[in-house]
């Protein structure tokens, strides 16, 4: 298959497809982190007691309204990971039996999923869904690569009217390992057919490069927040400051 080339930048480069992290990528990270911490918050604190709202937000790493930590749980974490950890923080405050704690924090991620009102919560970044449309009226595979579930993912998907035009999704749950491990571009690239070294990678934070630079392919780090190009820099093969950069 041909390799198609791609404005990254000032640079071009050739590749047959690309893949983009969700939230903080196609989608604004700090909304959707107010909305779903506020409510899964909210729940923890119903069932430990209200006094413990300082050991929620130590353990995730934000405080409202924008005090996030981006290479913190709430950033970067699985939604496997954070319910173990919620889990652990319920045994650290009571003691209660440990299947307890993990059925308790199981529970509450399914519950604030379904209070979760998606139109609020997820606000595309500039340039998209232009950006996807533009991909896959010249031909390019385009995809999802992302720590977020398969549930939220697709439903992002719909609201921005993508979800039948993307060539893959991969979460968490499709593979044994998330980022950043190369597991899901290696699901991905076997799902479409190609090598990975010809996928591009689209991501703002540093698990997103080292997915990518693992996996041997292309690492684009999407620069969002002070700080993040020095810390995607020593990753990525490009550096981009709006999605408006890539040009097919």
């Amino acid at each position: 298959m041909k390799l198609k080339e791609i404005s990254i930048g000032k640079h071009k480069v050739k590749a047959q497809a690309i893949g983009f992290d969700k939230d903080g990528t196609l989608f604004d990270a700090l909304t959707y982190w107010r909305n779903i911490d506020r409510i899964r918050k909210e729940l923890f604190l119903q069932i430990v007691g209200s006094k413990h709202e300082n050991a929620w937000e130590k353990i995730m790493g934000f405080v409202h309204p924008d005090r996030i930590h981006y290479s913190g749980v709430l950033a970067v974490a699985t939604t496997e990971e954070e319910i173990i950890l919620v889990a652990g923080l319920m045994f650290q405050l009571h003691a209660w039996p440990w299947y307890q704690c993990k059925k308790l924090a199981s529970d509450l991620f399914i519950q604030a999923d379904k209070k979760l009102e998606y139109d609020r919560a997820f606000s595309p970044a500039a340039g998209v869904p232009d950006l996807l449309l533009r991909l896959k009226s010249k031909e390019w595979t385009v995809g999802i690569l992302t720590s977020d579930s398969s549930l939220r993912t697709n439903a992002c998907m719909k609201l921005i009217g993508m979800q039948e035009m993307l060539d893959f999704i991969v979460t968490p749950e499709n593979v044994e390992r998330g980022k950043p491990s190369p597991d899901l571009v290696f699901y991905a690239c076997e799902k479409i057919g190609i090598d990975p070294s010809q996928l591009i990678v689209v991501g703002d934070s540093i698990v997103d490069m080292r997915m990518a630079k693992e996996a041997g392919s292309i690492a684009v780090g999407l620069v969002t927040h002070a700080g993040s190009e020095e810390i995607l820099g020593k990753e990525a093969d490009f550096l981009i400051h709006s999605l408006t950069e890539i040009e097919p």
